[in-house]
């Protein structure tokens, strides 16, 4: 699975963007953050605090991971993002 790296610049407001200038699979240096593409696209995106959503998340469910806002200037360019996993050592 052939992934090619990307490193977003970085915009106002903890913002990053990446330019995608063709179809494939991309991975995010700073983010772990993988798009899959049909076409050239512009990505924005930026990591949220749980602190405003974690009311939202009713039990049995816990926040467990980072929180994306990921935004596409072409909806049907962009087929899927898989997000990072995260695991708690902690008790």
């Amino acid at each position: 699975d052939q992934k090619e790296q990307v490193t977003p610049r970085r915009l106002a407001g903890g913002q990053l963007v990446v330019q995608l200038d063709a179809e494939g699979t991309y991975q995010c240096s700073l983010t772990g953050l993988i798009f899959e593409v049909t076409e050239a696209v512009k990505i924005t995106y930026s990591l949220l605090s749980w602190s405003k959503y974690a009311s939202l998340v009713e039990k049995p469910w816990i926040v467990g991971g980072p929180l994306f806002d990921v935004r596409c200037d072409s909806s049907r360019a962009l087929t899927s993002i898989q997000f990072p996993h995260s695991l708690c050592l902690g008790g």
